[in-house]
């Protein structure tokens, strides 16, 4: 079975170790953390370099980004794939998942998250804890889903964006690039990007970077 290096040693990696050992596919799992040499272990597994250490590792192992910030998240991944290197999914078993989805590379779906026919999930995303997609959405790289976020059918989710925990999104929305909810939200209106949206429903109110 093969190696996994996971870049970055957090909270969110502890979730991305534990889902892929769940899948019973990695014989050794392994953490690349700015915090090394200081840092030597995130529970299990050991810490054996730095993030930017990365080339040591090439063509060795898969590789799985575990950095929340969607848009260094992006760069890492793009930084990799155009080194040719292996950035498979990794999903918990108990997520479920259509076989008439199409997903790209490089994404994490955590346990019990559903994903319906006829989605399309990019690069790079987070389809985090029950989590729930519906049928025909579409989210382009670096989404990231919060736990429990609710989209109805035919969502479009654009690049970077993020939906805070508990956020529902009705059918036929389009979120633009760059966009967040914050915890709770219910979004009923298509989005404009670089927007912070809150609130029942959603309203924007402020500007993010």
């Amino acid at each position: 079975m093969p190696r996994l290096i996971i870049l970055g040693a957090g909270g969110h990696a502890k979730v991305v170790a534990d889902s892929a050992v769940a899948t019973n596919q990695y014989d050794e799992i392994a953490f690349l953390d700015d915090g090394f040499p200081t840092r030597q272990r995130h529970l299990d597994w050991p810490v054996i370099g730095k993030v930017s250490n990365w080339q040591e590792y090439a063509n060795q192992a898969d590789f799985a980004i575990a950095i929340g910030d969607n848009k260094a998240r992006l760069s890492f991944y793009q930084e990799l794939a155009a080194a040719g290197q292996c950035l498979p999914n990794i999903i918990h078993p108990t997520a479920v998942i259509s076989p008439y989805a199409d997903l790209g590379r490089g994404n994490v779906i955590f346990a019990n998250a559903v994903v319906n026919p006829g989605c399309i999930i990019a690069n790079a995303a987070i389809i985090n804890t029950a989590a729930s997609i519906d049928h025909d959405c579409t989210l382009a790289d670096a989404v990231h889903i919060s736990p429990g976020t609710r989209l109805a059918g035919s969502v479009n989710v654009g690049k970077l964006s993020w939906l805070g925990i508990g956020s529902t999104v009705i059918q036929g929305i389009s979120i633009a690039e760059n966009t967040q909810t914050g915890a709770g939200a219910v979004v009923t209106q298509s989005t404009n990007p670089n927007l912070l949206y809150v609130g029942i429903p959603a309203k924007p109110v402020k500007a993010i970077d």
